[in-house]
């Protein structure tokens, strides 16, 4: 379970209040086998602390990702930066058998200057490397042409019951206004449907974007295509990974409190995020009676948005009655003759 997070929790990030630049950048995905001996987010810690300030001076955003004896790594920036930092990287004594994934020029995705995710499967280091060499050959072959793709295709790969590929099927984003009811509703999902439960730990790069858990399960059953339900804490809306990924989210369902306030602060930070990185994803929120009326609609809709209201018939509704009431609404996205989003404008 989730610890729950005070509401006053800062969502704040370096340029928050105005939207990021999409001036192309070059972009690079590469993988490597871990040579780390002990505990990996402390390892990790270490590493975030050395290339904060190197990356910082050097206009370069990364992302690292650990993941069963291998580490991903996405950066974006100054082509020669780049270029400089996979000189110092192959030379670096944690790892080794360092692979291109991925390399192009196109809008940038990472807005902090270091995410650090460590992903917790039942799969295999020989799992991760048979995905490796794959998006190799791809890379070599057909040139994927999104970095996000390569990442999600390794850190987040589809169930093998998904009938979709990877990035087909629909992202939604979990929220709960008040305590930890994302956490407490994917968790009871996963059990109920017998899918796997993955838990994501990612570390956050400054004091206003501390570590944070997000967990998901995929449910090839919901929709034409499935859902993968991708549980949230409040204050992950802070961090770099969140607003790197916001743009894949069809839709974001709000698990809204009896706090009238509460619910309006979180879609606000909410919608704040969403702005910032050119999204409009579909905003669902569930709830009873005045939690779900006209002002939070009004808040959402007047800032461009689509809303729709979810009504859990009790505002005490457990874990089973809110997912038989917010299962429907999951199993229109990806429907041809439903808008779950659209482009901002």
């Amino acid at each position: 379970m989730a610890e729950p997070v005070p509401d006053s929790a800062s969502t704040q990030w370096p340029d928050s209040g105005a939207e990021v630049s999409l001036q192309p950048v070059a972009r690079l995905v590469y993988a490597s086998i871990s040579q780390v001996d002990g505990p990996v987010l402390q390892e990790m810690r270490r590493i975030r602390d050395q290339a904060l300030p190197r990356n910082e001076a050097d206009g370069l955003k990364v992302a690292l990702l650990h993941i069963r004896g291998w580490f991903v790594e996405w950066i974006e920036g100054p082509e020669q930066a780049i270029e400089a930092l996979l000189s110092r990287v192959d030379r670096d004594h944690r790892h080794h058998s360092l692979r291109v994934l991925h390399r192009s020029v196109g809008q940038p995705r990472l807005f902090r200057p270091w995410i650090g995710a460590i992903v917790q499967s039942d799969e295999s280091m020989v799992d991760v490397a048979r995905r490796v060499l794959d998006l190799q050959h791809r890379h070599e072959t057909e040139r994927l042409p999104e970095p996000a793709s390569v990442w999600l295709s390794l850190c987040s790969p589809p169930a093998e019951a998904m009938r979709s590929p990877i990035g087909a099927f629909p992202r939604v984003m979990l929220l709960s206004a008040a305590g930890s009811t994302a956490f407490d509703l994917t968790s009871w999902v996963a059990r109920e449907t017998g899918h796997p439960l993955i838990r994501r730990r990612f570390a956050g790069a400054a004091d206003d974007a501390p570590d944070v858990e997000s967990d998901y399960v995929d449910l090839p059953d919901i929709g034409p295509a499935g859902v993968r339900l991708i549980a949230n804490a409040r204050r992950g809306l802070a961090m770099g990974m969140t607003h790197a990924f916001l743009p894949d989210y069809a839709a974001v369902l709000v698990l809204l409190g009896e706090d009238d306030s509460r619910n309006q602060r979180l879609l606000a930070r909410l919608l704040s995020a969403c702005r910032q990185v050119h999204h409009v994803p579909l905003i669902i929120g569930a709830g009873h009676g005045m939690a779900i009326g006209a002002d939070l609609q009004s808040l959402v809709e007047k800032q461009g948005y689509p809303w729709q209201a979810v009504d859990l018939g009790s505002a005490r509704a457990g874990l089973s009655a809110t997912w038989q009431a917010v299962a429907p609404a999951l199993a229109m996205l990806g429907r041809e003759d439903t808008a779950a989003t659209r482009p901002a404008g």
